[in-house]
This record gives C-alpha cells, structure tokens and sequence, in this order.
C-alpha cells in the first residue's frame, strides 16, 4: 500500500478501512467502473452489494466531487485499499484525458456526461491493464455499471459464471437489463423493490403478451415499454490471450476493443443472453446467443425511477438538455427521458414545490404499479417478475443464489432412458387411451364448451401429461382439409432427426423416422404469411407450388388459439407453465409401408433456448382409420417413477389417427411415438413454447 500511495496521483484516493473484497484464491478477478454523481441516498449499499456478491475492485469515478465529499469519506472509512478507489474529476485527472485512444472522437464533447463516462472508462482499462499482477487494480474483466444498477449473477454465484466464460473462450458478454417498478416512492430501491419489468424479447410473444407490452407502452408519451434503455450492459475481459494491448471502447453498453471486432465475431467470443431472434433487430448478429442456466439467469437490475425527489434532483440537473449528443451523432429518441425533461422545464417558473408535485405525478402514472389487480394481472402475463435477491443479500450480508425456475441440459437429459431401460419401456402394456371428449353426439370439445374442455385438458397435462379428444369441427372442414393435405405432398420432404445439434441422414437406422413433412409459414400457406389460394392472374402458390391451403390453414390458426387459451389454466395449474410462443406448423405424412417415428421427446433438449417447445398439439386428418393398418400415436403414461428412473412403470396409450382427434402432450417430458402405419396418414401439428411463469424473477413474495 505504502508504494502505490506514494505513487498515486492526487486525484486517486484509496480505501483506508478494513472490508475487503470476498473473492477466492486464485479465482477470476472481475471489477467494476462507474462514474457517479450525487449518491447520497445509497451509496454503501450499493458498494457492499458488490462486495458480497464477489467483486474483487470497483473503479469509481466522481464526476462532481465536492458534491458527494460526505459519500465519498464515509466509503474510503469503511472500504479497504484492495477494494476501493475512487478518482475525483480535477485538473489532473482531466490533464490525462488526450492520452486515451478515444481522445480524437470525444475532445469536443467533454461537457457531455456521456463523453466523461467513456474516457472514465478507458482511463479504468488502462490502469487495469498496466498494474502489475496481485496488485488491487489487476482484474481479469471490467463492467460498466452506474450507482441505480447492479449486476445480480446467476444461482451458480460470479466466479462460476465468469470462469465457465473463461473456459469457454469469451470476450465480452452483453447482458439484458430488467427495469425496477417500484410500488411506492423509495429512496431505497435495493430494500424495497421487488418488482422488475422483464426485457420486450422475453414477454410472451401471444395475444396475452401483446396485451401486456400494450399496457405499459400506453402510459408514457412515447408509447415505449421500457421507459430508459432496453439493450442491455456488457463485460469485457481485459486481459485476452496474448493481446494485453489497452483499448478504448465507444459505447456505455458495449465494451468491445473496436479493433478486435472482427476476431470477436470469427472465435465467437461475443456472447449475450438476448434470445437469437432478437439479434438482428438491435444489430447484434455478430454475437452468439446463449441460453444455459449459467449465462441467461445473469442479468443487469436497473433502478432507474423509484422516488419524485430523485427524479427532481435528476432534471434540476441536467435541466433542458438537448435531445442530440456528439455534435448530432446520437439523437435522443422520443422516450420517458424527454418527458420528465419537459415536466420539469415546463413548470420551472412556477418553482420547486410545483415541480416536484407534478413530477410525482408523472412518476406514478407511468412507472409505478400501485394497484394490485394490476400487480397481479402483470406477473400473470409476464411482463414483471419478483426478484427479492438484492433485498435478502443486503439483509443477510451474504450471497444468497436466486432460485432457478429453468431446467438445465443434464437434467433434461437425465430424462431420456438408457438403451437397456428403452427396452424394457418399450415391453410395457398398450391399451387404447380414453378420449376426454369421444366425439358421440355433441361430446366433443367445441360441443361441451371451450372453457370446460379448455380445463378439462390443462388438469389432463398436468395430472398425466398428455389429454386427447375430438375436436368437434364439421366434418366437411376436415374433408377440404385432407383434399388440402394431400394436395401439398408433392413439396413434402423427409423429416430429419437431430441428436446432439447433428441432422441425422434418414437412410441410416438411427434415424427412426419415416414421414415427410412441410412447414406451414415456410411455405407460405399459413394464415399469418397470408396463405390461401393464388390470388387471380397468379400462376401459383406463395412458394411457388399449385395451390395455397386455405383450409389448413384455418385449422392451424385454430389449434394456435386453442393452444393460447390454455395459457391462463396452465398457468393457475402445478404445473405453474406459460406459453410464450407458438412455432410454426407441422403437415406431416406418413406413406404406409410400415412408416414409424420411434419412441422421442419433442424437446429433450431445451431446443437451444430459454423458452423452447413445452407443449405438442396435433389435429388427424384421417376420416375411417382402419386400426389394423397400425400408425397409433403411443404415449407413455408413467405411473410408478419417473421417466429416465430404472424403477419407473407405466403403459402405453394409444390415440388413433381418426379424423378430428386432437391430441395434446408436453413437447419437453412426454416419452412418445408414432407406431408403424400401414395406410396413407396425415396430421396437422403446432407446437408451443414456454417457460416456468416465475422464470427471470426468483419467486420472491
């Protein structure tokens, strides 16, 4: 300490108290930087969250020094050397400034906050780079938060996570950010809130879901969800594999050394949690999407308006700041930033007390959730999660892991039967499944009511794990649709089987799959790709082929909706489950000739994301079906032990392919197959995704 003291400039000032920071030997040293102003309210425990949850150093910047003295002398008397430094903007500090790569791009903007956060963070990288190794600065990764964030790590803890990205040759890691909606006003947000919106891309992408987006977009001027940013902040690995160079980078939410962007993209050591399809959308494809426990579950909280006073404090600050940054280079968009802008300018004249009423105003008709039929309503859909983890760190002064409410790959995979078990699965009794609804008269689904059949079919899922019924739809739709269906066999093609990301070839044995199969919007047939017939003059189909299917795709809208009103009683059900997407539909044939799919699970897996399919459903279009000809849908029902268990029993039921079965299972626990059919045999499949209703939050009341 002695040394590095004597070293230090005077605009350095180092802890001088005795917590220290809470990371192993030899374990991954990852830092943070921040540049602050005006922190009174919670400094210490924000900087104690970072303790405890493992940070080995945080890089503070102060931009307004004098203002925050009090804050900044309290936390050097309570923080050690090895874990604290704080940098005060002065002369000196700001006398370092042109040294920085990013000198040249930000020398006209130093006036902007943004600018200042920039250069602070390059300065940071460049002390973390040159200090010698063992010493408090040298950290291995660096992220860039400010004091109404914190980073909450994943149940594995931080130095899992960071090592599994060292192991796994990562660079820099985006991370989505969850925006806090607070209850009542708090000047204690990390305490008392619990509540978090959850990232757009993560909102069930249903007519439930859109209601959700829809209410919260109503509120601000804008129309945004989100009322600040929504893309998230990032880590980077300072010190990479024989490149220790400094870089400078030019965004607060992407780290990345600009000049190594190429390599990043070419190792695939840019990772995020954004989900795949998101990509694209936030010009991101260069990055590779992850969705293990280890890497999703790792989010930013972002604190952002949870108090009128804060709030005032925030504008009578920046005051009537304009709305472009960097001479034009980066323009505000409309958001709940420009709003509270304009409530605060547009009551100036009237003073404090006014302004900060309507403030308070704004506050509470825009992002706060005070009702509890809307609290209830919103966790339902899913646009909030409860997330109590911060609050129990900082009570307990521990981490304490959120709980995990996703399945991991091993367990998933804990689930598929060895050979020798398959076999004996495969011996277990067969008997014909009993239809919930059994098409006689007007039993049927339609017949007895949607909402009866509807509940009658989520107790089936979440009691035995599959339910069938007939559906009740005229004869004559299922007829055109079958005349549909066997139309479009000649743009067929063989289903593939995939094992460990492989595409197994149909022609080898393994493959165990003999039907063929088309995708309804890949090939433009379904109702959202505005399939039908050829519109008059044109010569084809939407993908070119003879005819559209307007019939089937009828039908598939139908399952969907089905399907999405399940949603709510699944959700009430233990199985506690929502469906967040459905994917695209499956016709599929079987030819005859003994054609089977032998025993699977639809997503044994997780289908490589955090909300993969979780429920099959699959309407037969085969009016008469000899049941000699074979080509029975066989479920397994356990009912001693579990799937994947040497000890479990069960039998097979099997649900005929007759024109008008609906048959539903979970897509990620049900053991299933199609047994050798021996006549011609189509059916319609829609799959659903979803996810635990708790998952992204941690269950917390």
């Amino acid at each position: 300490m002695g040394f590095e003291a004597q070293m230090d400039p005077t605009y350095l000032r180092r802890g001088r108290g005795r917590l220290g920071p809470l990371v192993p030997t030899n374990g991954v040293r990852v830092a943070l930087v921040s540049t602050l102003r005006d922190v009174r309210d919670q400094l210490l425990l924000w900087i104690e969250f970072y303790r405890v949850v493992g940070f080995a150093h945080l890089f503070l910047y102060f931009d307004d020094p004098a203002k925050d003295e009090d804050s900044i002398e309290e936390a050097l008397e309570v923080y050690s050397v090895e874990f604290l430094s704080i940098a005060c903007n002065s002369a000196e500090l700001r006398a370092e400034w042109p040294t920085l790569r990013s000198w040249s791009q930000f020398s006209d903007f130093v006036d902007d906050r943004m600018c200042r956060q920039l250069l602070n963070i390059a300065h940071c990288v460049r002390r973390g780079l040159q200090a010698p190794r063992g010493s408090p600065e040298s950290v291995d990764w660096v992220i860039h938060l400010d004091h109404d964030e914190l980073f909450l790590p994943p149940p594995g803890g931080l130095q899992a996570h960071f090592k599994h990205l060292d192991d796994c040759g990562c660079r820099l890691f985006l991370y989505q950010n969850f925006e806090a909606v607070p209850e009542e006003h708090t000047l204690l947000p990390f305490l008392d809130v619990t509540l978090f919106k959850v990232p757009q891309g993560r909102v069930a992408r249903t007519p439930m879901g859109a209601s959700g987006v829809e209410f919260w977009a109503c509120r601000t001027q804008a129309g945004n969800y989100f009322l600040y940013y929504d893309n998230g902040k990032s880590a980077v690995r300072l010190r990479r594999p024989e490149k220790d160079t400094e870089f400078a980078p030019r965004s607060v939410h992407l780290l990345y050394p600009e000049d190594e962007m190429s390599a990043l993209e070419s190792d695939r050591a840019a990772w995020t949690n954004f989900a795949e399809n998101e990509l694209e959308s936030l010009q991101l494809q260069w990055m590779v999407s992850q969705a293990d426990e280890i890497t999703v579950c790792a989010k930013v909280l972002h604190y952002p308006a949870t108090h009128f006073e804060r709030l005032f404090r925030k504008y009578d600050h920046l005051k009537n700041f304009p709305a472009v940054r960097f001479g034009g280079g980066l323009v505000v968009p409309p958001s709940f930033h420009l709003e509270a802008r304009d409530c605060y300018v547009a009551h100036l004249q009237e003073g404090e007390e006014v302004q900060l009423q309507k403030l308070k105003e704004l506050l509470e008709n825009v992002a706060m959730l005070r009702d509890v039929a809307d609290v209830s309503k919103q966790l339902q859909i899913g646009t909030i999660v409860r997330v109590g983890s911060v609050r129990d760190i900082l009570k307990h002064g521990q981490w304490i892991p959120p709980k995990s409410f996703a399945e991991g790959l091993s367990q998933r995979m804990r689930r598929w039967p060895p050979p020798e078990e398959m076999q004996q699965i495969r011996g277990m009794p067969r008997v014909d499944a009993a239809l919930l609804y059994d098409g006689v008269g007007q039993n049927t689904l339609l017949g007895v009511g949607l909402q009866e059949g509807l509940s009658a079919i989520a107790l089936c899922l979440a009691t035995k794990g599959w339910a069938a019924c007939v559906l009740g739809a005229h004869p004559g739709l299922l007829t055109k649709a079958l005349s549909e269906a066997k139309m479009l066999e000649a743009r067929m093609a063989p289903g593939t089987t995939v094992v460990k990301n492989q595409v197994i070839d149909q022609r080898l044995p393994n493959a165990q799959r003999g039907d063929k199969i088309l995708w309804m919007q890949e090939q433009g047939l379904d109702e959202r790709s505005g399939g039908g017939p050829p519109a008059a003059g044109d010569g084809g189909g939407r993908s070119g082929g003879p005819l559209g299917a307007p019939t089937l795709a009828l039908l598939e809208r139908a399952i969907a909706d089905i399907g999405f009103q399940l949603d709510p009683l699944l959700q009430q059900s233990s199985l506690r489950l929502r469906i967040t997407e459905r994917c695209d539909g499956m016709l599929a044939c079987y030819s005859g000739e003994g054609a089977s799919y032998g025993p699977h699970i639809d997503n044994a897996d997780g289908d490589g994301r955090v909300d993969g399919r979780v429920l099959t459903a699959i309407l037969y279009l085969n009016p008469g079906w000899d049941r000699t000809s074979g080509g029975e849908l066989s479920i397994f029902e356990a009912e001693h032990g579990e799937l994947g268990s040497a000890s479990v029993e069960g039998r097979w039921q099997n649900v005929w392919p007759e024109m008008g079965t609906l048959a539903f299972f979970r897509a990620d626990r049900t053991l299933h197959e199609v047994r050798p059919s021996h006549a011609r045999r189509y059916a319609l499949s829609v799959w659903f995704c979803g996810q635990d209703v708790r998952y992204g939050g941690d269950g917390a009341g």
